[in-house]
């Protein structure tokens, strides 16, 4: 096999480049003191609303909701929940625990990108089976899609909505001819920011179509009373919402500073109580002895070349490429190499003769151009690991690749994150191993998770410039844009 093609198919395996900004160390890890230095002091006010609800006639549900220049705080009897839109996070307290736990702002969005996709697909589905429109779910019309999931999709037609201005003020609007939502204004007027804040209350808490809450706001007045229809599973249920000012006052962040961050309500053993504490004190550079700079990676592999342990140099120098793509420890072609980088005749006349390397890119160009990561799982757990210090590389390897195929999961009797995370603990500064343990959870719908890992990736001190995470700032970037209503 050639080097490049070796290089090559070491960087496809782990993500294509793509370029991005380097991003805040904005992250779970945060503690209440740092938020609120974030944010500083405010000159503006804050509205106070209470929102009182109720879903099919049932029991009353109220509400505290506090409107405030670049934040939204819910707070009821099951707890509160704080929206930051200036930090994009989704701040969720425990006061019995005394603790909050600060995910990010984009996970509800990626979800819903995703579910959007599932619907519309089982929709295709049902319509490809010969089934009628007037005979379908009809909780799998565009509109209650949308309205559900508070999003819109892209269309070829115009929904049929109808709008009806009554003498009384209020607005009643239908969809194919049945009235689906009606409300009326108060006289209280709303600032720009209050509209935006009550807008992501509504985009949070309410089932409404994102048509019909910016259609309440355009007057820029607060709603007094809505009524309106929504399913809950497949029943369609009215909801009845009262909103009433209760007070204005000084705009403050509204999280205490005496509560203390936690990775997420239930932690398991296996994330939250062992991986997430290292996963911190790395984000902070206090893990260990602090990152292997790229320099120490070379050393450490030619010396491990100098003493014949060339399966160990191998893994060292792909260790050095995931930690810092997308600089490579191994020379281009047409270059002589020196100090910076690993020669291509010593990749070619020395390393690629050993068994182990040759098996290693075997397993992984099959998996890569053929597909066969059964291949890649066969070979790799092949492999003798007789000294070396770096095979939870090949753990990572092999959680990748059956995070890709979860049917494997079950026959292989692994479990992918607890093979990614093997390559965390033994190696916490390895920005890599962070991108392929949130892919594995997003691959699962787990986004909470799987911003969490990428968070404290681009939080290590080689995060924000190593190439597999800017991704995830072109994922943001796209999702705020394709999803507005969610920040």
């Amino acid at each position: 096999m050639r080097t490049l093609a070796v290089i090559a198919l070491l960087l496809l395996s782990i993500i294509p480049p793509v370029q991005g900004q380097q991003s805040l160390r904005l992250g779970p890890h945060l503690t209440a003191e740092a938020l609120h230095a974030r944010h500083g002091p405010y000159d503006g006010l804050e509205i106070q609303l209470l929102v009182t609800s109720s879903l099919g006639g049932g029991a009353e549900k109220t509400r505290v909701v506090s409107l405030g220049p670049d934040y939204l705080a819910v707070a009821s009897e099951d707890g509160q929940t704080i929206f930051d839109t200036k930090l994009k996070r989704l701040i969720t307290v425990d006061r019995e625990a005394k603790a909050f736990y600060n995910n990010s702002l984009f996970a509800p969005a990626a979800f819903v990108e995703r579910e959007l996709k599932k619907r519309d697909s089982l929709r295709d589905a049902i319509q490809r089976a010969g089934v009628s429109a007037d005979k379908a779910p009809p909780n799998l019309k565009t509109f209650w899609i949308e309205s559900d999931l508070g999003a819109e999709v892209d269309r070829d037609a115009p929904l049929d909505l109808e709008r009806i201005d009554h003498e009384d003020g209020s607005v009643s609007v239908l969809f194919e001819g049945e009235v689906v939502a009606i409300w009326s204004l108060s006289q209280i007027p709303l600032t720009l920011a209050q509209q935006q804040m009550l807008h992501l209350f509504m985009q949070y808490h309410l089932k409404l179509h994102p048509r019909l809450r910016r259609a309440m706001l355009e007057q820029g007045k607060l709603p007094a009373q809505i009524r309106y229809q929504r399913f809950k599973g497949d029943r369609r249920l009215e909801e009845s919402v009262r909103l009433a000012l209760s007070q204005r006052r000084r705009a403050a962040f509204p999280l205490a500073r005496d509560l203390t961050p936690r990775p997420e309500p239930r932690p398991d053993a296996s994330f939250g109580r062992e991986l997430y504490p290292v996963m911190v004190a790395a984000a902070f550079g206090q893990q260990g002895a602090g990152p292997t700079v790229f320099s120490s990676y070379l050393a450490e592999a030619r010396a491990a070349i100098g003493r014949g342990a060339l399966f160990e140099a191998w893994l060292t120098l792909m260790e050095a490429t995931l930690h810092y793509l997308p600089r490579s420890a191994f020379c281009p072609e047409g270059t002589a190499g020196g100090s910076e980088c690993i020669a291509r005749q010593v990749v070619e006349d020395v390393l690629l003769k050993d068994e182990r390397i040759r098996e290693l890119q075997t397993a992984l160009a099959l998996e890569q151009r053929a597909g066969k990561p059964e291949e890649l799982i066969d070979r790799l757990g092949r492999i003798s690991r007789d000294g070396i210090s770096k095979g939870y590389l090949l753990d990572v390897f092999r959680g990748n690749a059956l995070s890709q195929r979860p049917d494997l999961t079950e026959t292989y009797g692994l479990d992918p994150a607890a093979l990614i995370a093997n390559g965390i603990r033994a190696s916490p500064y390895v920005p890599s191993f962070y991108k392929d343990l949130g892919d594995h959870f997003a691959r699962k719908l787990d986004f909470a998770r799987a911003f969490l890992c990428w968070d404290l990736g681009r939080s290590l001190p080689d995060g924000p410039t190593n190439e597999s995470l800017l991704q995830i700032n072109a994922l943001e970037a796209d999702l705020e844009r394709r999803f507005p209503e969610f920040f």
